[in-house]
């Protein structure tokens, strides 16, 4: 469970179905038998509730359907990084050379694992211009009554490019390929509109910067690496 913080919404999902195939099954159950004895006269025949059976199959299937939501979600969030609870580190930003007469900006960027270390091998060469570098995230958090399925939202980045502080815009940015959000009805149940939060800091060249999540703030935070 404490390696997959998707294990309560896979127990959620598998609980749920099987409350769901119960409910059409014993409906199926009292039709057919109604069906095969309600002409025999020595078989005391089951009375038929039509709005209780269609109530109940009606919950059936919608339970199976919140079920496959949940399996679904559980398996498309599944490379996305929980979000922590209190300020944490989750980037590296690396600048390297300047190039003045371009004005070229060449940036190194490393995801962090929990411990605050480098995934060297999820490393990502940007070359950009501008003066400033911009950094966006996307946050996926859970509703309000679903947030005990999870162990907090998610977060995983989007682009990474340059910001021209003097000529007040932002330059090209570079995706970090992000995974694609199921967009179906369950995601909507279960999950809040994702928000993009953006960092912008100024370059300097040979400096490290920190990228740290502040829950707290809802934003993302730049300090210098130490």
């Amino acid at each position: 469970m404490g390696d997959d913080p998707n294990f309560r919404l896979k127990a959620f999902a598998v609980i749920t179905c099987v409350l769901g195939v119960f409910l059409v099954s014993f409906v199926a159950q009292r039709v057919y038998y109604w069906a095969r004895t309600r002409r025999r006269e020595d078989v005391e025949t089951t009375r038929v509730a039509p709005i209780l059976d269609f109530s109940l199959l009606a919950l059936g299937a919608f339970v199976i359907w919140l079920a496959i939501e949940a399996l679904v979600l559980a398996i498309s969030t599944a490379r996305l990084t929980t979000q922590p609870d209190s300020l944490q580190k989750i980037a590296e930003i690396e600048v390297g050379k300047l190039d003045r007469d371009t004005n070229q900006t060449n940036l190194l960027f490393y995801p962090v694992d929990r411990a605050g270390r480098r995934q060297a091998e999820q490393r990502r060469p940007i070359l950009t211009s501008g003066d400033h570098f911009h950094l966006t995230a996307q946050i996926t958090q859970w509703r309000s009554m679903w947030a005990w399925l999870g162990e907090g939202g998610f977060y995983q980045f989007l682009a990474l490019g340059g910001f021209d502080n003097v000529g007040g815009g932002a330059t090209e940015a570079t995706s970090l390929d992000p995974s694609p959000l199921p967009r179906g009805l369950g995601r909507v149940v279960f999950l809040r509109a994702e928000q993009a939060w953006e960092v912008k800091q100024a370059c300097k060249e040979g400096e490290v910067y920190d990228i740290l999540i502040d829950p707290q703030r809802n934003a993302l935070v730049v300090q210098m690496h130490k």
